[in-house]
């Protein structure tokens, strides 16, 4: 007997123009990304969170386009490479923590335009000072590049409280609390910009909201309760502290933005790169709770926040369309007018034409290579498939409804389905047959850089 999955209607169009996005733009508008980490969409009001305080988020979703179905890899390396590159984890994946340095990536787009290109935060992608200009940023203020486990012990964090940060290969910065030190560095990159009339692409990696959850610098606890500001001594209580210190920065920015004359001639991009700890349960506008999903192949793994502004220049409105993090390197290329190399495969879109009121470029599907590859460590949860605007088709032949069920708990086997469903899945399942031979832990694409990750030497361990 063939199974029906309900097919919900009502999706909404993602047709509506924008207002205040003339066809006489002054050149090369700046860019901010805003890169958070570990958290996904169910924690800010305006994605139907009641747990946190996020003013200033809600308030770039009223007045530039909320991507409501946007979508990561369930973990932080795999989707750092996929923004970088624009390409599915399928094409170009090494292992956690590792990517290549002989590909193409967005900061080389936006240097060859003649903008100028910093990247202050977390980087996690080599053990390498040389990578970082050779991906394409001139500066560079990052944890996790040759030093992560090294600046780890009783009273010392490798990103918060007593954190070493490498400044451009030449020292390391000590910092009282590493997410400030991240964001003065940014707010000075773009004070020398503005000074020198210099166009800039400004990739913030926000170590917010990462484990360990500590105590923030805006808390009592941080000066009555100092352990409180490292491992030992973290609790999932304090987790609503650290997002509203991540929220904070982001209103800072902007503001800093403002401050300097250059918002109205910005792109500001906000998301992030997973979905919240599952240590987190977050209480929801509609009296729901939603555990995170980082590191779980299901949509509270993948579905994150997703913001663009232009300046005040966009009428506030939801895109309901697809999309995800491949389509930032491809919508970047056309904000600073530079082409792709021949040959550099891409599997985003540009999301471009709708910050100019035109029709987006919406896309068919998209594609969660999920498979960690931590290099002593096996990957039990990896999965590969495919997602339109409703359901999921999994390499194994499972079926999901996610709109129905977001925890991926009710599989449906892609066999028992009716032929009007078997046809609309075919993209899904072609995209996902493409690898025919998947398993968890298949090796990805051979390392060709001679630096190491920080966790070819790390114990076996239980990531997730």
């Amino acid at each position: 007997m063939k199974t029906v999955l309900k097919i919900a209607g009502g999706l909404g169009s993602a047709a509506a123009a924008l207002a205040g996005c003339s066809s006489h733009q002054p050149a090369k508008p700046n860019i901010v990304f805003f890169f958070a980490d570990d958290i996904g969409a169910e924690c800010f009001g305006c994605y139907g969170g009641a747990e946190y305080e996020t003013p200033n988020i809600d308030a770039l979703a009223e007045q530039g386009i909320q991507y409501l179905n946007f979508n990561a890899q369930p973990l932080s390396s795999p989707s750092r490479v996929q923004v970088m590159t624009g390409q599915y984890n399928d094409r170009n994946y090494v292992a956690f923590g590792y990517m290549n340095d002989d590909e193409h990536y967005f900061p080389q787009l936006a240097r060859e335009a003649g903008y100028s290109t910093c990247i202050s935060g977390k980087w996690q992608l080599g053990r390498s000072r040389a990578m970082l200009p050779k991906c394409g940023f001139d500066e560079f203020f990052c944890s996790q590049i040759e030093m992560y486990m090294e600046s780890r012990g009783p009273r010392q964090t490798d990103r918060y409280a007593n954190s070493m940060w490498d400044n451009n290969g030449e020292r390391y910065d000590f910092a009282i609390y590493g997410p400030d030190a991240a964001y003065d560095y940014a707010a000075d990159y773009i004070d020398r910009q503005v000074e020198a009339g210099q166009p800039f692409l400004l990739y913030f990696t926000e170590p917010l909201v990462h484990t360990p959850h500590t105590t923030t610098p805006d808390t009592e606890l941080w000066d009555d309760l100092y352990d409180s500001r490292f491992t030992a001594g973290a609790d999932t209580a304090y987790f609503r502290y650290m997002v509203r210190y991540m929220d904070s920065q982001v209103g800072k920015m902007v503001q800093h933005l403002k401050d300097k004359g250059v918002w109205d001639n910005t792109i500001f991009i906000f998301a992030a790169d997973n979905g919240t700890s599952t240590r987190i349960v977050s209480k929801q506008q509609d009296g729901s709770r939603v555990r995170g999903g980082k590191g779980e192949p299901n949509y509270f793994g993948t579905h994150v926040p997703m913001i663009v502004c232009w300046g005040d220049r966009l009428a506030g409105r939801k895109a309901s369309h697809l999309a995800d993090l491949t389509d930032i390197y491809p919508t970047i290329a056309d904000i600073v007018g530079v082409t792709p190399p021949a040959g550099h495969v891409l599997d985003g879109v540009s999301l471009y034409p709708e910050l100019c009121g035109e029709e987006p470029n919406e896309k068919e599907l998209v594609l969660i290579h999920f498979n960690p590859l931590w290099p002593t460590t096996p990957s039990p949860k990896a999965s590969r498939y495919a997602m339109d605007e409703e359901f999921a088709y999994f390499w194994d032949g499972r079926v999901y409804n996610y709109r129905e069920d977001p925890e991926f708990r009710n599989p449906v086997s892609y066999d028992e389905l009716d032929s009007i469903l078997q046809e609309r899945l075919e993209p899904l399942k072609a995209r996902v047959d493409q690898m025919k031979d998947f398993y968890p832990d298949k090796p990805g694409a051979p390392r060709r850089g001679n630096y190491k990750t920080f966790y070819d030497f790390a114990p076996p361990q239980n990531p997730f």
